[in-house]
Protein backbone atom coordinates (compact mmCIF):
# COMPACT_ATOMS: atom_id res chain seq x y z
CA UNK A 1 0.00 0.00 0.00
CA UNK A 2 1.12 3.87 -0.81
CA UNK A 3 0.24 6.86 0.77
CA UNK A 4 -1.41 9.48 -2.08
CA UNK A 5 -1.48 13.19 -1.13
CA UNK A 6 -5.21 14.46 -2.97
CA UNK A 7 -4.90 17.96 -3.97
CA UNK A 8 -7.91 19.59 -5.68
CA UNK A 9 -8.69 23.16 -6.55
CA UNK A 10 -12.48 23.04 -7.80
CA UNK A 11 -13.77 26.03 -9.47
CA UNK A 12 -17.22 26.31 -10.37
CA UNK A 13 -19.11 28.17 -6.88
CA UNK A 14 -22.03 26.39 -5.71
CA UNK A 15 -21.61 23.10 -7.42
CA UNK A 16 -22.40 19.62 -5.09
CA UNK A 17 -18.81 18.06 -5.05
CA UNK A 18 -20.05 15.53 -2.57
CA UNK A 19 -19.27 12.78 -5.46
CA UNK A 20 -15.95 13.50 -5.12
CA UNK A 21 -15.92 13.43 -1.53
CA UNK A 22 -17.55 10.28 -1.79
CA UNK A 23 -14.92 8.82 -4.49
CA UNK A 24 -12.08 9.81 -2.25
CA UNK A 25 -13.63 7.98 0.26
CA UNK A 26 -13.63 5.12 -1.51
CA UNK A 27 -10.17 4.23 -0.08
CA UNK A 28 -8.59 3.90 3.78
CA UNK A 29 -8.59 8.16 3.94
CA UNK A 30 -7.55 10.69 5.72
CA UNK A 31 -8.94 14.69 5.60
CA UNK A 32 -6.39 16.33 6.53
CA UNK A 33 -6.81 20.23 4.82
CA UNK A 34 -9.94 21.88 3.21
CA UNK A 35 -8.93 20.51 -0.06
CA UNK A 36 -6.33 18.19 0.55
CA UNK A 37 -6.85 14.36 1.50
CA UNK A 38 -4.67 11.20 2.13
CA UNK A 39 -5.20 7.78 0.94
CA UNK A 40 -3.97 4.27 1.36
CA UNK A 41 -4.48 2.43 -1.65
CA UNK A 42 -2.89 0.07 -4.01
CA UNK A 43 -3.63 2.17 -7.17
CA UNK A 44 -0.75 4.53 -8.85
CA UNK A 45 -1.57 8.24 -8.68
CA UNK A 46 -2.64 8.34 -12.14
CA UNK A 47 -5.20 5.20 -11.47
CA UNK A 48 -6.34 7.72 -8.48
CA UNK A 49 -6.38 10.88 -10.38
CA UNK A 50 -8.63 9.06 -13.54
CA UNK A 51 -10.84 8.05 -10.35
CA UNK A 52 -11.55 11.22 -9.01
CA UNK A 53 -11.42 13.13 -12.57
CA UNK A 54 -14.46 11.82 -13.36
CA UNK A 55 -16.39 13.53 -10.44
CA UNK A 56 -15.17 17.38 -11.10
CA UNK A 57 -16.05 19.45 -13.88
CA UNK A 58 -13.55 19.66 -16.54
CA UNK A 59 -11.72 22.84 -15.54
CA UNK A 60 -11.19 21.98 -11.98
CA UNK A 61 -7.81 20.82 -11.31
CA UNK A 62 -6.38 17.42 -9.25
CA UNK A 63 -3.25 16.42 -7.96
CA UNK A 64 -2.18 13.32 -6.50
CA UNK A 65 1.45 12.18 -5.42
CA UNK A 66 2.69 9.28 -3.72
CA UNK A 67 4.39 10.28 -0.23
CA UNK A 68 7.38 8.62 0.20
CA UNK A 69 8.04 8.94 3.90
CA UNK A 70 9.82 12.80 4.35
CA UNK A 71 6.79 14.52 5.21
CA UNK A 72 6.33 16.40 8.46
CA UNK A 73 2.50 18.38 9.78
CA UNK A 74 1.15 21.11 11.89
CA UNK A 75 -2.32 19.85 11.91
CA UNK A 76 -4.01 17.62 14.37
CA UNK A 77 -2.55 14.53 16.43
CA UNK A 78 -5.53 12.70 14.60
CA UNK A 79 -4.32 12.94 11.30
CA UNK A 80 -0.58 12.39 12.23
CA UNK A 81 -1.16 9.05 14.23
CA UNK A 82 -3.62 8.28 10.73
CA UNK A 83 -0.22 8.47 8.84
CA UNK A 84 1.91 7.02 11.42
CA UNK A 85 -0.22 3.87 11.82
CA UNK A 86 0.10 1.10 10.02
CA UNK A 87 -3.54 0.06 10.06
CA UNK A 88 -4.83 3.47 8.88
CA UNK A 89 -8.96 3.74 9.45
CA UNK A 90 -10.70 7.49 9.61
CA UNK A 91 -13.84 8.78 10.31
Amino acid sequence: MAIMAINYDLKAPGRDYQPLYDAIKTYTWCHILESCWLVDTQKTAAEVRDHLKAKVDGNDEIFVARLQGNWATSFSDQATDWLKSPSRNWG
